[in-house]
């Protein structure tokens, strides 16, 4: 018993020291206990360590430092790394398929988020099923897309252990190989970092032993930073009073040269800033988790012997804020703090402690996997590999341990503009947009005084041949002899009308487009085919009897309106009238609209007040009177003869037209279908109603918004976002309570409300890095236009968008559209060349020069196609600064 103690001793002392050599040696050598006992594969073994919502600049690397010894110390960092559309979902889709946003169609984290269009069209083109076609297995664990439902295994993939929805740490369901798993709340057997990081190391055990040839690709996705910030029981006490994310930007609000969602925020409150202090100590506690999982893999692939030959990927799918621009948390602003991320590499190749500095996306992830791989990458990819750097001369000349940036060299450009967009342009949306555009140009074009040609040729067909014919001198109001139209500009109406000159308005009573009045006759089952009067159908055989010969085949037709023969004379008129009583008038208007009375009424107050009561009292008899005479009027109009020349020959006419409908009669069919149509038209009423209220209610802001006057109904049960306290026009808002955390540190401050989004927050960006520039243009979809010069404002605090002439812009805005239009990676990379759009083509100036010297603008065209599309940017930048101006856009 002594001797197999001593034993069990010894072997974990030899154990120990093997992990903490293998910890310690920074990749160099092997390991002597597999190298010589078993065939290693040819090709290398990927591993790809993705995170949720790690960002960069808010200091959550610092405190990994077993990551940074393992992934910075021994491999090359990438300090300029982005990520095309910061969301969980649309940017795992690029990761995925190598693919910007605009052509794998995944807007947002629920609009083709794992839909069937995407599981048929490009979740079957990802580097997975290129990668299993080459001889590896492969193997996903953890948090794949926010809607993926777990119905079934996606292409490509041998192991699967993929979370069902989004990111939970506890209390989740897993698909395992095709099998629905449920886990609780235990942490020793359900914490789902721990879970990915002994679930892929069993993997990848099982892999090395059953199939020692062949290389072995692993994606390990673990929900850390990512809410609900669940930390590990033995990490709950650390980073107490973090402030590693109040950088220059924390509570800098209002911002109202920024987009729609800046400038309505204001600074926090200091509940607020306590709520970003407690999430950063619980995000940096999450990460502690991932930290372990790093080196678990890392001392795995030793103990394996296949460390020398494993490229191992670390990044984020994007950033995070917490207080940047008084934003209390959140994602998905075009700036630094959201859309850049940590990443680094470590393999074959790779020298220790090196840096990249040339701009990479995360586009670039899959033809980086595939071409680790050696295998071929599809034209169809938007994405480059990043290898092309690794390999260049200048990456393997560079120093060891370079600190400051460097910019590698390909054979091929690389490029240093990216794209990043967030949103897709509905019809709905684009329908409000040309109609906005429509408005503001009409507003323009009215205030000038005379419209030149340079602004027709931006109007519709219609439009300049409104405008055409209302510049005319003939058709200028008002109508003068001879003159056929005028231009009349109506109230309410932006664009003038050309309406004909009418000399004697006639009225014009309404009718059916044949000329006969329109039955009144209500069919609870519907109607037939329109027939005849009988009566008039009788008349018209009269008249045909009494004037056709025998050989004529009648054929009845509808007659036309003739004008109605008065009946009666003036003197029944006048017998029928209404009779009034005689008044001794005693005041009487004079030829000069004078008014005088009787002497006695002036001089005797009783006649006076007799007098005046006998006036009040036929006044009051006139008014009910002509209540009376209304009533007659309405009465006559409703029973109005028929208007036909078969009154000559004294044929009475009854009913309200002749044109008649025949109704059918009431069956069960018919009138279930009239049942149906009476429901359907209720339940359309109903839903105007409902969104008539709603929009009602979204143009009000709440009474309860300001936290300091919260109070949260007792017992009473309310969701999160949407909550009515917390409900703000146009804003994505929710609420935080003392029940949102379930482990320790908890939430005991109390409620409040914050808004992390708005509506109108899309944009369309291009964000270029290289050795000159420095710089972020964003498009807004409410034609907001942003301008950052990074070499100046570094943090992004100011928009210079005022600071740039309107050829720089115009230049700016070509790429943009080049960008969002590219597809693949020939043409994603040529329009992401800025330095070669800004300088050299078409006998340009240099980019540079324009920045500085704004008095070259009137060169900057020589062709007329140029200088034509220069005026059409001048002209949409004029409306924007006017709109801006009046708007406040």
């Amino acid at each position: 018993m002594r001797t197999l103690l001593i034993y069990t001793t010894w072997l974990v002392v030899g154990w120990t020291f093997a992990s903490w050599s293998g910890s310690h040696t920074h990749g160099q050598g092997t390991n002597p206990r597999y190298g010589s006992r078993r065939a290693k594969s040819q090709k290398p073994n990927i591993v790809l360590i993705l995170t949720d919502d790690q960002d960069e600049l808010l200091g959550s690397m610092e405190v990994m430092p077993k990551t940074l010894r393992i992934m910075r110390d021994q491999g090359v960092h990438f300090n300029n790394s982005f990520v095309s559309t910061p969301m969980c979902c649309p940017s795992r889709s690029s990761i995925l398929t190598g693919l910007y946003t605009h052509n794998h169609d995944v807007h947002t984290n629920n609009d083709n988020c794992s839909s069937p269009f995407w599981q048929r069209t490009h979740e079957t083109r990802t580097f997975a099923t290129y990668l299993n076609n080459a001889g590896y297995r492969t193997g996903y664990f953890g948090k794949y897309l926010n809607e993926y439902n777990g119905t079934y295994i996606p292409p490509g993939w041998r192991e699967w252990v993929g979370l069902i929805k989004n990111a939970r740490f506890y209390n989740y369901t897993v698909n395992f190989n095709g099998n629905k798993m449920k886990h609780e709340d235990n942490y020793y057997h359900d914490y789902f970092t721990d879970l990915i990081a002994n679930d892929s190391v069993t993997f990848l055990k099982n892999s090395k032993q059953y199939f020692p040839k062949r290389p072995v690709l692993m994606v390990l996705s673990v929900p850390a930073p990512h809410g609900p910030e669940d930390a590990a029981p033995q990490y709950q006490h650390l980073f107490f009073n973090n402030t590693l994310h109040r950088t220059p930007t924390w509570n800098k609000a209002p911002n109202p040269d920024k987009q729609h969602l800046l400038k309505m925020t204001g600074k926090m409150e200091p509940i607020e800033q306590r709520f970003t202090d407690i999430l950063q100590q619980k995000r940096l506690q999450t990460l502690q988790s991932v930290d372990e999982l790093v080196e678990k893999v890392y001392n795995e692939l030793w103990y394996l012997d296949e460390l020398e030959n494993t490229y191992i990927i670390y990044t984020s799918d994007h950033g995070y804020h917490l207080g940047q621009f008084g934003v209390v948390k959140g994602k998905s602003l075009p700036y630094d703090f959201d859309v850049r991320v940590p990443l680094y590499i470590r393999g074959p190749g790779i020298k220790p402690r090196s840096k990249i500095s040339n701009i990479v996306v995360n586009i670039d992830l899959a033809p980086t996997i595939l071409d680790m791989a050696g295998v071929d990458i599809p034209g169809h990819m938007d994405g480059r590999s990043m290898m092309k750097l690794i390999r260049a001369k200048d990456y393997r000349e560079q120093a060891h341990g370079v600190d400051s940036d460097t910019f590698v060299t390909t054979r091929r450009p690389w490029r240093d503009t990216i794209l990043l967009e967030r949103g897709k342009v509905t019809k709905k949306i684009r329908k409000e947009m040309m109609r906005q555009q429509k408005k503001n140009f009409l507003d323009t074009v009215n205030s000038l005084p005379t419209i030149s040609e340079s602004y027709l040729k931006y109007a519709t067909p219609k439009q300049k041949r409104i405008f055409k014919e209302c510049s005319k001198p003939e058709n200028q109001p008002p109508c003068k002899k001879g003159q056929k139209y005028q231009c009349v500009q109506e109230f309410g109406r932006d664009l003038p009308r050309l309406m004909k000159c009418r000399w004697k308005e006639r009225g014009r009573r309404k009718m059916q487009r044949d000329g006969y009045l329109r039955s009144k006759k209500h069919c609870p089952c519907g109607r037939k085919k329109k027939r005849m009067n009988r009566r008039e159908k009788q008349s018209q055989t009269e008249f045909l009897m009494k004037h056709a010969s025998k050989d004529f085949t009648p054929r009845f037709i509808r007659t036309k309106r003739s004008y109605l023969q008065m009946i009666g004379n003036a003197s029944n008129s006048l017998q029928n009238s209404i009779p009034v009583q005689p008044f001794d008038r005693r005041c009487r208007v004079l030829p000069n609209d004078t008014v005088t009375c009787d002497n006695i009424l002036y001089q005797d107050p009783v006649e006076w007040k007799n007098h005046k009561e006998k006036l009040d009292e036929m006044i009051e008899e006139y008014r009910k009177m002509l209540e009376d005479l209304r009533i007659y009027r309405k009465h006559l109009k409703s029973s109005k003869p028929k208007e036909s020349f078969l009154n000559e020959f004294g044929i009475e006419m009854n009913g309200r037209g002749y044109l008649d409908f025949e109704c059918e009669p009431c069956t069960q069919s018919n009138s279930r279908q009239y049942e149906r149509k009476k429901e359907i038209e209720q339940r359309r009423r109903r839903r105007r109603n409902k969104k008539r209220r709603r929009k009602q209610q979204q143009t009000v802001d709440s009474p309860l918004w300001n936290s300091t006057y919260w109070n949260l109904p007792p017992n009473e049960k309310v969701t999160r976002r949407d909550h009515p306290a917390c409900r703000r026009a146009a804003m994505d808002c929710s609420l935080m309570d003392n029940s949102h955390w379930k482990t320790p540190p908890y939430w005991s401050n109390g409620p409040f409300c914050f808004c992390t989004n708005s509506q109108n927050n899309k944009y369309w960006c291009i964000r270029t890095l290289n050795t000159t520039h420095d710089l972020l243009y964003c498009e807004f979809i409410n034609n907001f236009i942003s301008y950052y010069d990074l070499k100046k404002d570094p943090f992004q605090t100011r928009n210079a968008i005022h600071d740039v002439n309107y050829g720089i812009l115009q230049q700016l805005h070509e790429q943009l559209n080049a960008m969002r239009a590219c597809e693949g990676s020939k043409e994603c990379n040529k329009a992401g060349l800025f330095s070669i759009r800004m300088s050299g083509r078409h006998n340009r100036p240099r980019f540079d020069s324009l920045l500085t010297n704004t008095a070259v603008r009137s060169n900057l065209y020589p062709s007329v196609h140029r200088r034509w599309y220069c005026l059409l940017i001048c002209f949409e930048l004029y409306l924007i600064n006017r709109f801006s101006q009046h708007h406040s856009i």
